[in-house]
């Protein structure tokens, strides 16, 4: 989908060019593209069915032109292939919300700010230009763009003044490159159909050598290239007409629902390999980590395991010692200054895992896991979308995936849940092996947060109550709360224990000392670290109960549950609301259901569907409010606090009783899997629609 970043096709790698004075190829390139642009490029009128519409895009194409050229370098005849792409884009912006959207055009750096180095057949050409609803055109000076992250540096951004609904954008990157014969770069990508706009016309052109082929796959009736030859070369040719935008459709994976193309440039003179047999050969052609340098984690565990022989113990102390920040920089190259943002952890993670099983001849395999976000690896071009992990083959079994902040053994991520993937031979060869190619998927009580919330009127103000909150977040359900609670200091400190403190090396002693100035850096800042961790949980608070937070105090972090042996999230907090009660006469109404938090509301557009439906896991979600009864009164409207409504996909109950001079109610939200049949819609609504209607719920607090 076409937005207001502007980037370059998506297959292309860095391209030389420079954002200068208009040269005589940029000033030939415009001519060709804005002048002699298709017909769809002039229109500037839109159906009057998307007259409704935030913008209308009305029209987009992607124009690919490869083909070969020799040229004398020295006394030799070197031949280059050479390719252009255009990717050409006009829209309409029809209300407020569009000029703002489009304002500010932001593109990537990386495209802008490089050199030719004298590849003057070379080039790098961005132009945007807006045409008026009076049918004046101003071309946009881009050499105007500033720096969008000063720090990162990761893109530039160029200001388009004056916009206004009505008017028009139209901008395209054209891109010229010659690579030496077979250094060329591939072309693949996944094309969705809908965006946030409807589209009136999209063209996609690829014209190559005959050498070359386009393997592609359509889905939920999208429209696939046709193909026709043309001298020597072959041209791919794709139109879509009239595409409305997507729609507002709840808990979806587009990539598996929408209209969608997926396609590959290949030669045919090669072995082309699809994302299926990419991970075949990974698995085959995986070294048992041979190569792999496991001598840090040997070290440390010789100095605090000599003895260990339970496997499961050993495998934990193994994942949590890659996991320290110590321990990526000596393997990985990452900074410790910025646990919490770890990067990229490349695939000598799965060498290191498996070599260090090996050493201790623990039966493992290596598998290779698709995304359900985009299907099994048979519908995928390449492994873009897949990942890696290890099945050690104790009893249970135990799943080692890539390392993240707060990643545990056995927590994959969910969008490889329930997945069917490709799986190595079993390492050492003669370990036991686990049955199955599939990763096991988790179930609601797998993921469940608990919230307690322990009530009263505040003394000073009856409209107003004190709430003090504990809340345990287990399973997939941590992620959330775990980035919105913890510190840097605070995981820092996790790993400030004894076991890890050991200088096995000069290397380790060095990033030890590293560890210990980063660790005392974050302790140093910690009061404004803490200051602005309560300020994020009491916007949270406030967002996500819709309610005002008069004060917030009293955080405590238990558990942060990153380790099997309290692998929960768990902290308290206090906290005072206004406006959750109103005087009645000598009596007040209680609006005590909002404090489960605001509940999915289905608009009436949503409440048909036929799409089915992806959600990341099956998740639970526990209230209690205990509120305290003043003396003097009473409660009555309870029977609005009990009622239940289940079925395959989940349920919502809610209970209210008196203990004493306590109000407990309890409400139990549960969704009881991850996928589930369009037909099985009507199902979650049900439970959805309970879970709000418990919202609007009132109790009457009574003077006797």
């Amino acid at each position: 989908m076409i937005k207001k970043l502007i980037a370059i096709a998506f297959f292309l790698p860095l391209l030389a060019g420079t954002l200068n004075a208009q040269s005589d190829e940029e000033k030939k390139v415009k001519a060709e593209v804005w002048t002699n642009a298709p017909e769809e490029f002039k229109v500037t009128q839109i159906p009057d069915k998307w007259k409704d519409e935030s913008a209308v895009i009305i029209a987009t194409s992607l124009d690919y032109n490869a083909d070969f050229a020799t040229k004398m370098q020295g006394i030799s005849v070197v031949r280059f292939y050479v390719e252009t792409v255009t990717s050409h884009h006009r829209i309409k912006l029809i209300d407020k919300a569009a000029v703002k959207e489009y304002s500010e055009l932001t593109f990537n750096e990386k495209y802008v700010n490089t050199n030719l180095f004298g590849k003057t057949n070379s080039y790098f050409i961005i132009a945007v230009k807006v045409i008026k609803a009076s049918g004046t055109e101003k071309e946009i000076d881009l050499n105007k763009a500033v720096k969008a992250d000063s720090e990162s540096k990761k893109g530039l951004k160029i200001a388009i003044p004056d916009l206004e609904p009505g008017d028009i954008i139209d901008y395209f990157s054209a891109a010229k490159e010659e690579y030496t014969e077979g250094t060329e770069g591939s072309i693949s990508d996944n094309f969705l159909f809908e965006g946030d706009y409807p589209v009136m016309k999209r063209t996609m052109r690829f014209k190559i050598p005959q050498q070359y082929e386009i393997k592609s796959k359509v889905y939920n009736g999208a429209p696939d290239f046709e193909k026709k030859f043309e001298d020597r070369d072959v041209i791919y040719l794709l139109e879509d007409k009239m595409r409305d935008k997507s729609g507002d459709i709840l808990w979806t994976y587009d990539h598996r629902t929408a209209p969608e193309i997926r396609f590959t440039k290949v030669s045919k003179n090669s072995y082309y390999s699809s994302a299926d047999q990419s991970a075949q050969s990974f698995v085959s052609g995986f070294n048992n980590g041979n190569i792999a340098n496991i001598g840090f984690i040997t070290d440390y565990m010789n100095e605090n395991f000599r003895k260990e022989k339970d496997q499961i113990k050993m495998v934990n102390e193994m994942y949590y010692l890659l996991r320290n920040p110590i321990y990526l920089q000596a393997y990985f190259g990452i900074e410790q200054g910025h646990p919490l943002d770890l990067g990229y952890v490349n695939d000598s993670y799965f060498q290191l895992v498996s070599k260090f099983l090996l050493k201790n001849k623990i039966s493992h395999n290596v598998m290779v896991v698709p995304s359900a976000e985009y299907g099994n690896l048979n519908e995928q071009n390449n492994l873009n979308y897949a990942d890696a992990l290890i099945r050690v083959n104790t009893t249970p079994p135990m799943y080692l995936p890539r390392l993240k902040p707060f990643a545990m053994p056995n927590e994959i991520a969910p969008e490889y849940e329930g997945m069917s993937g490709v799986i190595s031979e079993v390492y050492p060869k003669n370990g036991v092996n686990a049955e199955g190619t599939s990763v096991p998927a988790t179930t609601a009580n797998d993921n469940i947060t608990t919230t307690t919330l322990d009530v009263n009127l505040n003394a000073d103000d009856n409209s107003n109550v004190d709430v003090k909150r504990n809340v345990v977040a287990k399973g997939h359900n941590k992620e959330a709360h775990q980035y919105l609670v913890v510190t840097n200091y605070d995981y820092l400190k996790e790993y400030d224990q004894p076991k890890y403190q050991a200088e096995s090396s000069h290397l380790i002693g060095g990033l030890l000392k590293q560890y210990n100035k980063e660790k005392e850096k974050y302790e140093q800042r910690l009061t404004q670290d803490y200051n602005e961790r309560d300020k994020k949980l009491k916007d949270d608070v406030e967002s996500s109960m819709n309610v005002k937070v008069a004060e917030y105090k009293n955080f405590k972090l238990k558990t942060i549950g990153m380790w099997d042996y309290a692998p929960n999230t768990e902290y308290t907090d206090e906290f005072t609301i206004e406006n959750l009660t109103k005087k009645a006469g000598q009596n007040y109404i209680l609006e005590l259901a909002k404090l489960i938090e605001k509940q999915t509301e289905i608009t009436d557009k949503q409440r048909t569907r036929d799409r089915d439906i992806y959600m990341n896991n099956a998740r639970k979600f526990v209230n209690v409010i205990n509120f305290t009864i003043p003396e003097g009164f009473t409660v009555e409207g309870l029977e609005n606090f009990n009622k239940e409504v289940k079925n395959s996909t989940g349920g919502f109950k809610c209970t209210a009783v008196v203990e004493g001079n306590i109000l407990k109610i309890t409400t139990e939200k549960y969704y009881s899997g991850n996928y589930f049949e369009a037909k099985d819609w009507s199902k979650m609504v049900e439970f959805l629609d309970a879970a709000v209607a418990f919202t609007n719920a009132k109790i009457l607090l009574k003077k006797k």
